[in-house]
């Protein structure tokens, strides 16, 4: 397809990646909720959330990426997932909470012991859903890219296999799988809008390292032929893909990142998914954390006779920003959003299980 650059994903990638995870027993696509009362609230045409807190009983859709990457790394070596062989493998990521327990979850799947390096801002709850999937945490005194740097240097032996959805390079071959993998995604995302016979003008995608955005972005891009219309949505704190793009370039942020939006709290984008965002994005959104409080706390509830959404603090954030961009008028006719518009967002993780908000636990 033309328009897409080296660093995507290309249709035949993205479509191995599909047909391979809808052959999962536990494979069910996600919902497509339209959403009249939201869109009434924010005077806007029609809004679709794309749901994923049921994903594979993880709630969350870092549970399409790190799975179909750690089987890849497996297949690639010969291994079948889940043999006795798999026990010699020790599977290392870095997370700020959702990929670090979907490689875990994918670990214990497949029959891999499994590493998860975490920084020092990493919610407690996180850390104790990911240890009770198996994994062993290994503690950085840093940010998430500290964690991602000391995964990398912890994964040069040959028995260890790095799932990272982080490549500062754009040469990780496991990169670009779980981009594959997040693209199936933006495929469900397309099917389902053309059965309902729906188009849309827009699509505001949250970003950390910005994998899951670009992989919805392409999957969407492969399955209409057509380019999507991107709105990136960042934590001021932590707003590396805006700075890159501004910048041109790939580019680091400073300080600790911290934000409640805790899986968007990342200081510099992957670049291969920031060279996918530069060409897809039409503009880019930051937001603080009181307006992603105020929003969740309205979506739980359900705004106007809408259901309410099962949704936590990183999941809400594209939901969030769109609600930011749509209650103000400077910002309205900047993204171009009409009492005509039609706007897709993602609800990219449920609420953690009451069980692990508990202390102590």
């Amino acid at each position: 397809m033309t328009g897409l650059n080296t660093f995507a994903p290309g249709r035949d990638e993205v479509y191995q990646a599909f047909d391979l995870i809808s052959s999962w027993p536990d494979y069910c696509q996600s919902p497509l909720l339209s959403c009249p009362g939201l869109a009434d609230e924010l005077g806007i045409g029609k809004v679709w959330i794309k749901d994923e807190s049921k994903r594979f009983g993880l709630g969350g859709v870092k549970a399409l990426g790190a799975p179909y990457g750690l089987k890849r790394q497996l297949l690639k070596r010969g291994i079948e997932p889940g043999s006795p062989q798999c026990r010699d493998y020790t599977a290392i990521a870095a997370t700020d909470g959702n990929h670090g327990l979907a490689t875990a979850w994918a670990a214990t799947k497949f029959n891999c012991p499994a590493k998860i390096y975490v920084g020092s801002d990493v919610d407690p709850a996180r850390m104790r859903r990911i240890r009770d999937n198996g994994a062993e945490l290994v503690y950085v005194d840093g940010t998430y890219d500290d964690a991602v740097l000391a995964a990398s240097d912890a994964a040069t032996a040959s028995n260890v296999l790095l799932i990272t959805d982080t490549d500062y390079s754009g040469d990780l071959d496991v990169t670009r799988d779980i981009m594959a993998g997040y693209a199936v995604l933006g495929v469900e995302c397309a099917r389902q809008l053309r059965a309902q016979n729906e188009t849309l003008d827009s699509i505001f995608l949250q970003c950390g390292v910005g994998g899951m955005a670009a992989g919805c972005a392409i999957g969407m891009w492969h399955e209409t032929g057509q380019k999507p219309v991107v709105c990136s949505v960042e934590p001021e704190t932590a707003a590396c893909v805006k700075t890159s793009i501004e910048r041109g370039t790939l580019t680091r942020v400073p300080g600790k990142l911290l934000t409640r939006m805790v899986g968007l709290s990342c200081g510099c984008p992957s670049l291969s998914a920031f060279e996918i965002l530069q060409d897809v994005c039409i503009g880019n959104i930051v937001i603080n954390d009181a307006i992603a409080k105020r929003v969740q706390d309205q979506m739980t509830l359900g705004v106007r006779n809408d259901p309410p959404l099962d949704t936590w603090d990183t999941g809400i954030s594209g939901i969030a920003g769109l609600w930011h961009v749509a209650q103000n008028p400077e910002l309205r006719d900047r993204f171009a959003l009409t009492s005509q518009s039609r706007v897709l967002v993602i609800n990219s993780e449920g609420a953690i299980p009451d069980q692990y908000l508990q202390p102590n636990v």
